[in-house]
Parts: C-alpha cells; structure tokens; sequence
C-alpha cells in the first residue's frame, strides 16, 4: 500500500461541468489495442450479457468466448438506485463504452448510477485501486474539527456495514454535525470482492480523502474496485426532486485523476 502511495501520479487537474447523464469517468487502456476481430466479436455478446443480469439483479460478472479471446466483464449499479434507473444506466454505459474506447480490450465507464468493465484479463474478484477520479467540492467547510471528526466517525461505521456479509457491499448513513447541519455518507464495493479486499479497498479510498478533499464540503472517490462519496446534502435514495436536482449538479466540483 506505501508503494502504491509513494508512485501515486496525478496526470490531470481540471473543471468539470457535466450533465446528471455524463459518465463520471471512463478509462481506456491504450496499451491494450483489439488485435483480432473475434475480440470485438466477443465483447459485442459480452455487454448484452451484462446488461441483462444487471438489470435484473444490480450485478453481474461473466465471460464469454475461450483461450485468448475470452473477455472478462463486470457490471453493478449503486445499490440504493431503482431497478428501472438500474437498467438505465447500465444500458447507456453498454452504448456508450465502445464509442469511448473503440478497439480497446481494457475499458471502464463509470456513472452516478453503475459501472460497467471489461477486459481479456480476468480481472473477477481481484482489487483494484490502480487507477482513480477524485471529485471534490471548491468550497470549503466552516469547523474543520467539528467536520473531520464526524466525517471519520460516519466513514468508519458505513465502511464496516458495506464489508459484512449480505450488504451487498453497499454502506450509507448520515450523522448529525450540528443541529442545522448533516453530512450524509455512501460506499460501495463491487460484489466480486471478498469481505477482506472490501475493507481494503475503502480503506485506501477514505485514506485519501485527506489529500484530495479535505475540510471539502463534498468529494467522490471513483476506482474501479470501490466508491466513496459524502455530502452536506442527502444524495442517496429515497431522495425528494430538490435534493435529486442538487445531487447531480457538478458545477462546484473539481477532479482529480491518478494512475499508478
């Protein structure tokens, strides 16, 4: 983990304003160029596969094709989300991924809502913190020490209820920071990890938040294994339209990108 810290390269800073139906982020892996047409065949019956799965059940993990055109794929929607937004995202980031990553066996795209990877590497059950975007608010909170210390207290209590078993690796919360002020809280896992590389994963992405977010109002941590978000405002479901409206709105929001 202090190798992964120590060679940690921020290759880009910039504003982001984007629409609530934007991907989050999206990763094309350049070094992982489709060298036969059976591989795209293969990704083309992969992401249906997906697609279907997860908009019955939230997840799926499967392969499709044999030897050196097998292609690994992984899909998952935030666990607090409605089966039909579920079905929604998943379906445009299926549409979406091979228009951002043409002719790349190693692709991500990233929503508010869902995930969705694949790769001819089987990536299934491995964590995975190599490449990250960090959001975070420009404004920053009024009592730091009142702030951090609820923020660490609700982090640690929603990252143990993501890791245990049948949460589906999703944990949220809100705690109380004053009687006019409450932080809400979200962390989810991908379903494929074990309960140990769970904690791992959320372990390193809250690790961080000091360094890319801190006495921020708000901040996202997106990698391909885990996800971390706070807010001053609700932002999970059951959400009312004032509180939706606000909860997509990046104009406040800055990123950050790192790779390993």
């Amino acid at each position: 983990m202090a190798f992964f810290y120590h060679y940690l390269l921020i290759f880009t800073l910039c504003f982001l304003y984007v629409e609530s139906t934007d991907p989050s982020a999206q990763l094309c892996n350049e070094n992982s160029n489709t060298t036969t047409t059976q591989l795209t065949t293969n990704i083309d019956s992969l992401l249906p596969k997906l697609v279907q799965t997860t908009s019955q059940l939230g997840y799926a993990a499967t392969s499709f094709g044999y030897g050196r055109t097998q292609v690994f794929g992984l899909a998952q929607c935030r666990g607090d989300v409605s089966r039909q937004d579920c079905s929604s995202c998943i379906q445009e980031a299926a549409n979406e991924i091979q228009k951002m990553c043409p002719n790349r066996v190693d692709a991500r795209i990233w929503y508010e809502y869902c995930f969705l990877r694949y790769n001819t590497e089987n990536f299934i059950g491995q964590l995975d913190t190599g490449y990250g975007t960090f959001y975070y608010n420009v404004q920053n909170v009024t009592d730091p020490e009142t702030f951090n210390e609820g923020l660490g207290a609700l982090m640690y209590r929603i990252s143990s209820l993501a890791a245990v078993a049948g949460s589906n690796g999703l944990g949220k919360g809100e705690t109380k920071l004053t009687p006019f002020l409450t932080l809400y809280g979200l962390v989810q896992c991908t379903r494929d990890l074990s309960e140990l590389a769970c904690r791992q994963c959320l372990a390193i992405a809250i690790g961080n938040l000091p360094t890319y977010c801190d006495n921020k109002k708000g901040c996202r941590v997106i990698y391909s294994s885990c996800y971390v978000r706070y807010e001053l405002y609700p932002f999970f479901f059951p959400l009312d339209s004032k509180a939706a409206l606000e909860s997509s709105s990046m104009t406040n929001y800055r990123s950050v990108i790192t790779k390993p």
